[in-house]
């Protein structure tokens, strides 16, 4: 059943309740929510999805009250959580109801070790010793956490992070959870252990509200999905019967596919190796390791082209992200050489000729203003400030230039600093899961625009557990397997069952 009006819900089972909701964060002239009016039901699994900034990670804080007690604005309407109007109760009166899962977990540990995480949120409540042990008890039973219970959290893959964020938070036994974008981060393997404490929480009745732009792992899961633009519900469809919508639904509103297996790889991709560009990089026998005497990997050997858009793919924890700091000068290799265009290239060469993004952006941006951002670094003059604009417009910030990045959403971050990426001269430009926090159509933008800098003789190199980027854009491939074994290929030598096995 889709519909674009709410579903009447009998207000005894309803949980969570927007009615005629505006909402504008302090100093900014648009509104994140615009005569939004929702309710959720006990048990219901919902996902709210649509593009970069419409709205969703609005409607997360409102139910777990940082709008308005955290995140400063003009809220009208009312809302309504666990039968608690969000305006006349403390912050926390609201978490002992709602438990939150961020993005990024690390932001929500306060200890460095797993045992001490667990039991963390009980202790700032201050409940009983004896209460305490037999919640953290079933936090590890129930969430199968036994094989994890005695290790340091700074050594946890990043699913088993976002395992541990909610494990201390299901110690709090709260009605609600709310996840904003939880598998942004996460390898096949994280994101389906995401998906199985899901399911759980699921099973044992718990109401669960996911803002995510990646649905193929929540299609057993959800009951409804929400699908929002500009801050406004634009339909609501039934779980049973999104899963059975055309992949050219998908594509024509706007959304990631669900179906990730019946995805081909394009036709394009195939053709972009028989150019004949010029070798820009070679690597020979690289091997590395942050530990004397021990090595993450070894036998790097492979040579990258000018106009080359390699996906470095593998589980976390393989080594992809150290790869590509060796590759680009800010880690030292144990043995081995770079060369770039044939000549020898020290640490201090490959840095030079080398632009980052990171994983986390927020590292990365510093000015008061979005046009400033862009322009950092150069001589600023006429013609630069044009190119800036021009970029901001092709990555939908143009509406944004003034605006401070602090305010953007985690999806216009990220297209920020990939923007500022392009301004840069470099020769090869890293990019660390560029993708995450991006819907649909801004990922054929970025998708589509990595294009063209190669075009223009770049080397791009991309980290990612993206399987729909990584189909539209990628004519190499480099990867670990599960022994920190490497291998180098041309797109076209993966069959669509193979790649998907390495990605997903």
């Amino acid at each position: 059943m889709e519909n674009n009006s709410l579903k009447e819900n009998r207000d005894d089972e309803v949980i969570v309740k927007f009615e005629n909701v505006n909402f504008t964060y302090k100093n900014s002239a648009k509104k994140s929510l615009v005569d939004f009016n929702l309710k959720i039901k006990k048990g219901e699994i919902i996902v709210l999805t649509g593009e970069s900034g419409c709205g969703k990670t609005t409607v997360n804080r409102c139910i777990n009250g940082l709008v308005p007690e955290f995140y400063d604005g003009n809220l009208e309407g009312r809302v309504t959580v666990c039968g608690m109007d969000i305006t006349k109760v403390s912050l926390r009166e609201i978490s002992r109801g709602v438990g939150s899962v961020f993005q990024d977990p690390r932001s929500q540990f306060f200890t460095l070790h797993v045992k001490t995480e667990i039991p963390f949120p009980c202790e700032n409540y201050g409940l009983d010793r004896e209460e305490i042990q037999n919640r953290v008890r079933s936090s590890i039973e129930d969430l199968k956490l036994e094989s994890i219970l005695d290790r340091s959290i700074l050594n946890l893959s990043s699913g088993e992070k976002q395992k541990l964020a909610v494990a201390s938070v299901y110690a709090l036994k709260p009605k609600i959870y709310v996840l904003d974008e939880p598998s942004a981060n996460l390898d096949g393997k994280g994101t389906r252990q995401l998906f199985e404490v899901l399911k759980i929480l699921k099973d044992r009745g718990h109401t669960i509200i996911i803002s995510e732009h990646k649905l193929y792992y929540l299609k057993d899961l959800v009951d409804r999905v929400v699908i929002m633009k500009k801050g406004k519900i634009e339909r609501i469809v039934e779980g049973k019967t999104f899963v059975k919508k055309p992949s050219q639904w998908f594509e024509k509103i706007g959304l990631r596919q669900v179906e990730l297996e019946t995805l081909l790889i394009p036709e394009v991709s195939k053709n972009i190796i028989d150019k004949e560009n010029t070798q820009v990089l070679k690597v020979d026998n690289l091997a590395f390791g942050y530990n004397i005497g021990k090595k993450l990997w070894s036998n790097v050997s492979f040579e990258a082209s000018e106009g080359d858009i390699i996906g470095i793919i593998g589980k976390n924890g393989v080594g992809k992200s150290s790869l590509a700091r060796v590759l680009m000068g800010l880690e030292k290799q144990r043995n081995g050489k770079v060369y770039i265009y044939e000549k020898w290239a020290s640490k201090k060469t490959r840095n030079k000729n080398s632009f980052y993004v990171m994983q986390d952006v927020d590292y990365q941006l510093f000015a008061p203003s979005v046009l400033e951002e862009m322009l950092i670094g150069k001589k600023v003059n006429e013609e630069r400030v044009k190119k800036a604009e021009e970029y901001l417009k092709l990555f939908n910030l143009d509406d944004y230039k003034e605006v401070h990045p602090a305010s953007l959403s985690g999806g216009q971050k990220q297209r920020l600093a990939i923007a500022i990426a392009c301004m840069q001269d470099s020769k090869f430009l890293f990019l660390d899961e560029p993708t995450s926090g991006l819907d649909a159509k801004n990922m054929k933008i970025v998708s589509n625009i990595l294009k063209d800098l190669a075009n223009e003789g770049r080397c791009i190199f991309v980290i990612t557990h993206d399987y729909e980027f990584a189909l539209n854009t990628f004519n190499r491939l480099l990867w670990f397997d599960d022994k920190g074994n490497f291998n180098s290929l041309p797109f076209h030598k993966y069959s669509n069952e193979l790649l998907y096995s390495k990605i997903v």
